[in-house]
């Protein structure tokens, strides 16, 4: 399935971007965006169809060497997740021109960004392909759970 994909952070923002919905902006963090610090250049923003910051949304890296600018959207598929015990799982997509159906597919290189975002994995955490991320997308939709902005 596609989604849309609003960018909320981007490599050129040291620091963690907020996003204010009332005047539909952004507003720099106090903190340093893990990104920044982990040197993983994708843009990481939220599926617009499941809500909007600071209410119950889902997030979603893009594979992509794109270069956005905050707020700006474009049309993605999920083809994967990075599962947290917290909840907070971040669900990883591709622009839905890229011939990827699962994160598996993803280039070494890509792995290897996502691996260095999240080096560690608690018990029942880490990288799953598009079956767990269509899962989490399905309870999401249903209402089973509650999430929050990280």
């Amino acid at each position: 399935m596609i989604y849309t994909v609003k960018i909320e952070q981007t490599f050129h923002y040291p620091n963690r971007m907020k996003y204010i919905s009332g005047t539909d902006s952004f507003v720099e963090k106090p903190v340093k965006s893990i990104f920044y610090e982990r040197n993983v250049r994708q843009p990481y923003g939220w599926i617009r169809e499941s809500g909007t910051p600071p209410c119950a949304h889902l997030d979603v890296i893009v594979m992509t060497e794109k270069e956005y600018a905050l707020g700006e959207e474009d049309r993605v598929k999920i083809i994967g997740v990075f599962r947290r015990r917290d909840g907070d799982h971040k669900l990883v997509g591709v622009t839905e021109d890229r011939d990827i159906n699962d994160f598996s597919e993803l280039t070494e290189s890509e792995k290897e960004d996502m691996r260095r975002l999240y080096p560690r994995a608690d018990a029942g955490e880490g990288w799953f392909g598009r079956e767990c991320a269509e899962e989490i997308l399905r309870e999401f939709f249903a209402g089973k759970q509650v999430w929050h902005n990280g």
